[in-house]
């Protein structure tokens, strides 16, 4: 395994909303994987079971350094009315409750989310700053995901963020930094690197088309077009020590996982890990 950073593998590689969110594909296909430990992808029927998948995912043994939290958090803290947005911030609390019992130390969040994307950016903005007090009082810090935006590139959103919330942390997303150029203009972006603020990574191929018939498609490392070579070197060069976690979904038109597929793809990252 690497020394300076950790490889993850997301949970939603073997699973999908709404018709595959089961805790129980992590029990079955985690202890199957070389990798230091998993980001866990949290699912709206999750809350009503907290405990519950706290205590099941623990006795695996697994190690479970981060979480993605639910994407409705972005949705609502979105919303014009003020008691909607800070149902926002009791969603994010209760995610931050279940990553707490199991030990992450990670927490990646849309700030903003399908489908009104940046719309109101200033309605995700006002509750920032309770965001990540309740992150703080669980002792997890935040990573605000590098998504995509209808009126902003991500870049500009996350530096807006930053603008209105300095504890700002990031997570940045291959796939969609890459579907706006900006693949190479986060190395020179030095607001980004500071105090190490970025933290984590997540490993995802593009062609530019993330969308086939309608239908979303995501892509492994080596299908589509990034120079994976090039951004990790790049990163390296950046002193990153935070995590590395492949994203991309394993799933066959039968709804199995591709063990195969998820064994190639973290092997190709692992090479380029230092």
């Amino acid at each position: 395994m690497s020394q300076s950073v950790q490889l993850l593998c997301s949970t939603g590689v073997f699973s999908r909303y709404p018709d595959l969110t089961g805790y129980g594909a992590i029990i079955k296909y985690g202890p199957l994987l070389d990798v230091d430990g998993f980001e866990v992808m949290f699912y709206p029927s999750w809350y009503a079971q907290i405990e519950e998948i706290a205590k099941e995912l623990t006795g695996t043994g697994l190690r479970f350094p981060a979480m993605h939290t639910e994407k409705a958090i972005g949705t609502a803290l979105g919303q014009p009315d003020l008691a909607e947005r800070e149902r926002g911030v009791e969603l994010l609390a209760e995610n931050c409750r279940l990553a707490s019992l199991l030990g992450c130390k990670i927490l990646v969040l849309h700030l903003w989310n399908w489908p009104e994307l940046d719309d109101n950016l200033d309605n995700n903005l006002s509750l920032l700053r309770q965001c990540y007090d309740v992150a703080e009082r669980h002792g997890i810090e935040l990573a605000l995901e590098s998504i995509p935006g209808r009126h902003f590139d991500p870049l500009t959103n996350l530096q807006r963020a930053l603008e209105h919330e300095p504890r700002s942390h990031f997570g940045l997303d291959t796939e969609f930094l890459a579907n706006y150029q900006q693949l190479d203009t986060v190395f020179a972006t030095p607001w980004l690197w500071q105090d190490q603020r970025t933290n984590h990574v997540h490993i995802k191929d593009s062609n530019g088309q993330p969308f086939v018939n309608g239908k979303r498609r995501y892509l492994h490392p080596g299908e589509g077009h990034i120079d994976f070579e090039r951004f990790f070197s790049q990163l390296q060069a950046k002193n990153f020590s935070g995590n590395i976690s492949l994203e991309s979904p394993a799933l066959t038109i039968d709804n199995e996982v591709h063990m195969q597929q998820l064994h190639d793809s973290l092997n190709q990252i692992r090479q380029h890990l230092w």
